[in-house]
């Protein structure tokens, strides 16, 4: 019923081990915790978004606002598309596909982010491989 009237919670991308999709609101709930325990290292900052800031809290939080900010913001000619990245059932983290007049410029740009205990798997990798097929190959 949700993916009738919201069609994005339809959209579903494959890869050879993970699958991206809008999380629901459980899930996007253990997203929200999965960042508040640490995307990066503390001391570095790989990220534009200063992940390190505040306590796992304050981190969670900024998730579930970018999620529904996002969701509700949703427009045809200016997008951000957050997909939860999971393993089997297991979410790991959060790939983001965003847009301006697509259809006109054809240009995307992307952002991802994995909980820590994720990192150096190849996941990170294969999750945005399937974001940039969504953009350019459907």
């Amino acid at each position: 019923m949700l993916a009738n009237l919201w069609p994005l919670f339809g959209l579903t991308v494959q890869t050879s081990r993970l699958r991206l999709r809008l999380p629901y609101e459980q899930e996007i709930t253990e997203l929200a915790s999965i960042a508040g325990r640490g995307v990066h290292h503390p001391g570095e900052r790989p990220f534009l978004t200063p992940w390190t800031a505040g306590d796992p809290q304050d981190r969670a939080r900024f998730v579930l606002q970018e999620h529904w900010s996002q969701l509700g913001t949703w427009n045809a000619s200016a997008w951000r598309l957050g997909l939860g990245v999971f393993l089997g059932e297991q979410p790991l983290g959060i790939v983001t596909l965003r847009a301006r007049d697509f259809l006109v410029v054809r240009e995307v740009t992307t952002s991802s982010w994995l909980g820590l205990p994720h990192h150096g798997k190849g996941y990170g990798t294969e999750a945005c491989a399937g974001l940039l097929t969504l953009a350019f190959d459907h």
